[in-house]
């Protein structure tokens, strides 16, 4: 007989028992909310920011200032931007071509699931690989912007790159908007610079809607994004953390499942279907 209070054992106890308590928590909720991190995009073999051997880790973070920068001369800054991105598509070990080669895994497509089965009304994620909706979610907040997708600033507007061409004898674009000829940059949110305003005020009503918040694969400690979750604690949401590592928002979790987002997430997916089709 196995002995049951060897280390294996109860480690896959206890995540078996957390699991099944996060399964409990989903199969009732009616409005179930989601924020994910770079630890989602991470098992799609995209490089986390922070953390060990993460790409500011090792590189030094971008600067802080890096909007006001992109302010005091946008043509400047789009020549700079272009002859970038011509020598990230020849470099096959750069970020950019990490993300544009990278597909949605397990994890992503486990919420896309669960927002089919009527379980999870939004995501919202820190992340800018575009990777939950090629998953097939639709009801998503992308907080810091889509490294695929261009945005006025001015307007607010906002096209995918692949239909917004940068003629670089024209920098920096305009928007295409009859009406409005705003400064277009990339849609990923940069240090020093706003987060848009609809995007706040959304993922703040989804929060306040929310019964049951789903915190997956984030460290938890950029903020707004971080907030979010605390304002559906506080309003009485039950927080379900799956994580690696305990993160800030690990005490207010009525539970914590330990391990990979890609790993747990279909197991909850798997059995929240169970449940609801025999009504429980």
């Amino acid at each position: 007989m196995d002995d049951p209070a060897s280390p294996g054992q109860g480690r896959d106890g206890e995540l078996a028992a957390t699991i099944d308590r996060a399964v409990e928590i989903l199969a009732r909720a009616q409005y179930a909310v989601v924020l994910t991190g770079a630890g989602v995009s991470k098992e799609s073999g995209i490089p986390t920011f922070r953390g060990e051997g993460g790409l500011w880790t090792v590189n030094g973070e971008p600067p802080m200032n890096g909007f006001q920068l992109f302010l005091e001369d946008t043509a400047g800054w789009w020549r700079q931007r272009l002859e970038r991105r011509r020598a990230e598509e020849g470099d096959p070990a750069s970020f950019a071509r990490a993300v544009d080669e990278a597909r949605p895994n397990a994890a992503h497509e486990a919420l896309a699931e669960l927002e089919r089965l009527g379980v999870v009304k939004h995501v919202i994620t820190q992340n800018v690989d575009d990777l939950h909706r090629r998953a097939g979610q639709h009801a998503i907040t992308e907080i810091h912007g889509n490294r695929h997708w261009m945005r006025c600033l001015d307007c607010g507007a906002r096209w995918p790159a692949s239909e917004f061409p940068v003629d670089e004898n024209r920098l920096p674009p305009r928007c295409a908007r009859p009406g409005c000829a705003g400064v277009v940059k990339d849609d990923t949110v940069m240090f020093g610079e706003p987060i848009p305003d609809e995007a706040l005020a959304r993922c703040d009503a989804e929060s306040r809607l929310a019964d049951c918040f789903l915190i997956v694969g984030t460290s938890a400690v950029v903020m707004p994004a971080a907030g979010f979750p605390l304002l559906a604690w506080q309003r009485g949401a039950a927080l379900v953390e799956i994580n690696p590592e305990p993160t800030p928002l690990t005490g207010y979790a009525e539970v914590s499942c330990r391990g990979a987002a890609g790993a747990i997430l279909p197991e909850l997916v798997s059995a929240v279907r169970t449940r609801r089709s025999a009504g429980a």
